[in-house]
């Protein structure tokens, strides 16, 4: 990392930066460019593994190219927002305020309708702020998507106001 003053070095940290982001925009191997798709997410920690979880439709571009290839990237923001400085300033005055987490891992498909009900619980979860006691139908897991990611690596960034 170029700017070693930005890293973000402690876990706890990087769980607070995970946790604060929506938004998760996943790196895919693709001809003859990366295939990127943004999308919500839940997620987990089981010991220090970091488990992400995706959903969407049960077929798809994203869903053939795990097949091929699942070594994935990713990329989490959180807490962003523009620095406006006073006008009449010069325009390297402004600045960006970030939180960020970068990383890759393994996508897996996931089959099992207890393994996606726990997934969908766990995103329903984060986006929303709370449990959700709702049932979730046989039919309807049988019918989404699911994606973990068992991450290998991730990083830390941020540039906060001072």
């Amino acid at each position: 990392m170029r700017r070693t003053d930005r890293e973000v070095t402690d876990d706890a940290t990087k769980r607070q930066i995970i946790e604060a982001g929506k938004v998760i925009n996943l790196a895919l191997h693709d001809f003859p460019a990366p295939y990127v798709v943004p999308t919500n997410y839940g997620y987990e920690f089981v010991g220090n593994q970091l488990h992400i979880y995706l959903h969407g439709a049960p077929k798809g571009h994203k869903r053939v190219l795990i097949v091929a290839d699942p070594n994935v990237s990713f990329s989490i923001i959180a807490n962003d927002s523009l620095y406006t400085p006073e006008p009449g300033s010069k325009p390297s005055a402004y600045s960006y305020f970030y939180q960020s987490i970068l990383g890759s891992g393994k996508a897996v498909l996931v089959d099992d309708l207890a393994e996606k009900e726990h997934a969908l619980r766990l995103i329903l979860k984060h986006q929303t702020g709370h449990e959700i006691a709702d049932e979730i139908s046989q039919h309807d897991l049988a019918y989404v998507g699911v994606i973990r990611i068992d991450v290998d690596r991730y990083n830390g960034k941020q540039h906060l106001a001072d």
